[in-house]
């Protein structure tokens, strides 16, 4: 494609000179040399929340005598070898680091805090996918253009009987989660997980076989708000405790502004707009047009998004570099 790719480089900061509209971005290459590039336009792909941990107090964090860990920094099962390690957390990570733990023979139980949305990737893409991203469907690209068209508010009420009918088909195992005590939902007002996607970007739990494995109690499961932890544990609000030699916190990530002052600073992250989470016309904030930040872009989501929005971004810096770039509509509030 040829591409210029710089691997095993760390960018060190990145600064706005004004006066000359650049930004000034200096490197350090793998052999420890230093470089320094003037380019007039910049798009973050830091990933989702720039991978930020989301990382909650606890009374007595401080005297616990294990390892706290959270799942942006979670290695391998095989650090945690003869260990008993409790997952805080029932979403994607928490399933995704059970399962792994469980496979390699190690004592893990998940708690789960609050309800979690539930589908099986088996039962649920087919629904989801029906007639776009399938064999035989449309070319790709027009496959994007099409789940692009829809405003993400109208999605959300057709999401409603697509919901049910996933619903429906994972009904065994939703029935088996719920005998066990792990409390189900049917995500933003019962239209799945798209909106909890597009708004949080968490809160669900696709499955591709953690399920299974907590209704056959192989991954142990407590619901329940943590109190506080102890010297060898955590401690419950309904009185129960947990041993522990592990706790992974799998509780999310937060804001993309956070990861951005690692790079721009205070002064510049601060200046930018909320990334991603709806708009209140169901636009996703911040991602692909005005960050607030002269010719600052963010890119990111799934490979569907990337490919479609990523000629918008090519756009709107080729309109700039060509001097015809206007003033684009925005909604009263982002």
């Amino acid at each position: 494609m040829e591409l210029n790719v710089w691997t095993s480089t760390k960018v060190e900061r990145v600064e706005r000179d004004e006066a000359k509209n650049e930004w000034v971005v200096t490197f350090i290459k793998a052999d420890g040399s230093s470089r320094v590039m003037r380019p007039k336009h910049i798009v973050l792909a830091l990933g989702l929340a720039g991978n930020k941990p989301r990382f909650p107090k606890f009374p007595g964090m401080q005297d616990f005598g294990g390892t706290i860990v959270h799942s942006v920094s979670y290695g391998s099962s095989l650090d945690h070898l003869g260990k008993k390690v409790v997952v805080l957390g029932a979403c994607t990570a928490a399933h995704d680091i059970a399962s792994d733990l469980y496979h390699n023979g190690i004592d893990v139980t998940m708690v789960q805090r609050s309800s979690t949305y539930v589908m099986s990737t088996k039962q649920g893409l087919p629904i989801l996918f029906e007639g776009l991203y399938v064999e035989g469907g449309p070319p790709v690209d027009l496959a994007d253009r099409i789940g692009a068209s829809f405003p993400n508010y109208l999605t959300k009420q057709l999401n409603k009987g697509t919901t049910a009918r996933i619903a429906e088909k994972d009904k065994a195992t939703l029935e088996g989660l719920n005998k066990v005590g792990f409390q189900t939902n049917l995500g933003e007002d019962d239209t799945g997980f798209l909106m909890m996607a597009w708004k949080k970007a968490g809160g669900y739990y696709l499955d591709v076989g953690a399920s299974q494995l907590i209704i056959d109690g192989k991954i142990k499961f407590k619901h329940g708000s943590v109190k506080a932890f102890t010297k060898d544990g955590l401690e419950f609000e309904d009185g129960s405790s947990l041993k522990a030699d592990v706790v992974v916190f799998a509780t999310g990530l937060g804001d993309y502004r956070d990861a951005a002052k690692e790079l721009l600073g205070d002064e510049l992250a601060n200046k930018m707009r909320s990334v991603w989470g709806l708009d209140d016309e169901g636009e996703l904030k911040g991602m692909w047009r005005n960050t607030g930040l002269p010719n600052l872009y963010v890119m990111g989501g799934n490979l569907a998004l990337c490919r479609f929005h990523s000629t918008h971004v090519a756009l709107q810096i080729k309109a700039k570099e060509e001097g015809v770039f206007t003033k684009p509509y925005e909604p009263e509030t982002i």
